[in-house]
Parts: structure tokens; sequence; C-alpha cells
């Protein structure tokens, strides 16, 4: 290693820091110097507000202090969660590397006392309650098993993991990648996998993404290079102009998992999406659940089809 060390940004969440450390060691590996440097994000600060209503008034809520900091030459390079930055980057930044991407699913997280194996998809005992500040999540779970109570529910993987623990909640959904990622403490929880077919994931969930300026340094972009999954950045882009296109965030609650079989040369894409009575609030009413499967040989002609189809719901 030589010359002065690249700044990596990071929020201090133990999932932000994990996901960066492994970001870290790789460009390491790869002969260069880096310093992480961690931030806080207003998602960070505000663990109370269901995320939908933080992100339907100001956009970025995960991102934005790094990117502001990337902006100011705080920072040379800041990692996010693909799914939490915005399909639109802000001029002078650019995604300069989507490293191999982790499982997308979703998972239930379920206390024995609620467990009902062979009873449900979700295997939830009726009256559970489920905890969750996704309205996708909320949408799927009341789609598929009507007699779930569905409540919001904010903080970490480890502060909701102890949720359940303690039966203050019956269940909590999650994105698998994120237990993984962690390494997180099942003891005390039956873990239910949810196939992404049927429970379609967030656009780009379990992706990382390399933020960087546009005039990026060479020998950092050589090693991000490196780091770089082009099935990964596929899959991904289809899933984020899906939700560009139908001008969607934390918001709307859409799902759309795209899967690439280059082998084949074949796309093909699961989607849903919920509507429900505006405004949105603890009561809200949903109106309709819409699922939308397509196999395309080309991946432009797939989003534009699943744009289609879902534009005359909303």
């Amino acid at each position: 290693m030589s010359g002065q060390p690249f700044r990596l940004g990071t929020r201090k969440s133990r999932l932000a820091t994990t996901q960066s450390e492994a970001i870290r060691k790789a460009l390491e590996q790869a002969g260069l110097s880096i310093d992480v440097v961690t931030m806080e994000a207003r998602g960070d600060v505000d663990k109370k507000t269901p995320l939908y209503e933080i992100e339907f008034e100001s956009p970025g809520l995960f991102t934005k202090q790094l990117e502001n900091a990337l902006f100011d030459d705080r920072i040379d390079l800041a990692v996010h969660s693909l799914k939490d930055l915005p399909t639109s980057q802000p001029p002078g930044l650019q995604i300069s590397c989507i490293p191999r991407r982790e499982i997308a699913d979703d998972c239930l997280v379920i206390h024995p006392d609620f467990h009902e194996r062979g009873g449900s998809p979700l295997e939830l005992k009726a009256g559970t309650v489920v905890g969750t500040s996704s309205l996708r999540r909320e949408a799927l779970l009341i789609s598929t098993q009507p007699n779930v109570n569905v409540v919001p529910l904010r903080g970490n993987i480890p502060t909701r993991l102890k949720t359940v623990k303690e039966k203050k909640v019956g269940a909590v959904m999650l994105a698998r990648a994120g237990l993984l990622r962690l390494g997180a403490d099942l003891e005390r929880c039956v873990l239910v996998p949810l196939p992404a077919a049927q429970f379609v994931p967030a656009p780009a969930q379990g992706a990382l993404a390399v933020q960087t300026r546009v005039n990026i340094p060479q020998p950092l972009n050589n090693a991000l290079k490196q780091l770089h999954d082009p099935i990964a950045e596929i899959e991904t882009t289809a899933e984020r102009q899906v939700l560009r296109e139908l001008e969607g965030g934390c918001s709307l609650p859409l799902g759309v998992r795209v899967q690439a079989d280059m082998a084949a040369k074949v796309f093909r894409l699961f989607a849903f999406l919920g509507t429900y009575e505006m405004p949105p609030s603890e009561m809200r009413r949903w109106l309709s659940f819409e699922r939308f499967d397509i196999s395309e040989s080309n991946v432009e002609t797939l989003v534009r089809k699943t744009v289609a189809h879902f534009k005359g719901f909303l």
C-alpha cells in the first residue's frame, strides 16, 4: 500500500459498518489504503417515525449526509445499501461499483409462541402482531394473511429481534441479507424464508453500492472495477428503473425482483404493487394487491412492459 489513504464514509449502524468493513478489506486486498469515516444519517437519529413518512417529506434519509460529505471532499467513497439510494444520482456523483449481491429475499423471524407450521404461507397464528416500517411488507403480509395485525416498528436489526424475543411483537419481517451479513443471533426464534417469487423484495434489496465523485482517482477506480459484479448491476438497474418510472420511493408499496440468466439470455421479473386509500396513516385501507411476472430476452422490454402494467393502478 502506498500514498494517502482513501476515506470511506459509512453510517454508524452496526449493519452499515459491517457492510463497509467488507468493502474496506476488499479494497485493501486490491492494494489501497483505506480510512473509515463514520457519520449519523437522519434515518438513524429518528427511530420512531415510519420510514415512508420521512422519505415522503425528505428523500435520502439514509444517504444524504454521506453524499454531502462526498461533495465537500470529506470522504472519497461512500458505501450504501443500494435500495436506500434515490434512483437518480446528484450531478457530480456516480455509482462506481455494485459488488456481488447477497440473497435478496425477505424472511419472517417469529417467536415460537406465535409460530404455526403449515397453517399459512407465513406460518403465523391468527392475530399475530407483526412489526415492520415498510409499506411494501405490510401490503405483502396483509394480502397473504389478512388475520395478522401489522404495526410500525423501527430500529436496527438487533433491536427488532429483541422485540420478538421479548414478545413485544410476535414476529418481524426482515431482509435475509442483513441477518446473514450480521450473523444475527436467532436463538429462541423461528426463521421462515419468504421466496422472492411470492414475497417480492424491494428494488435492489441485498445489493450494496459504492458511490464516488465523478472525477474518481484512477487507483480507486481500478480497485472498484475488481469488486464490481455485472450481473448485480443488470438486475438492480432494471429493478430501480421500474421504481423510477413509477415515481416511487418508500411511500410506494412496490416490490421488484429481476433474475438474469445470462447463459439462456433470459431475464425474469417478479413484481408486486399495493394500493391504499390516501392519506397514509396507521388506519390506512388497502384497496388492491397486484402482481406481475414476466420473462423476456431483452431487459429494457421487461422494464417497459412492467411499468406499463402498473401505471394503470396508480
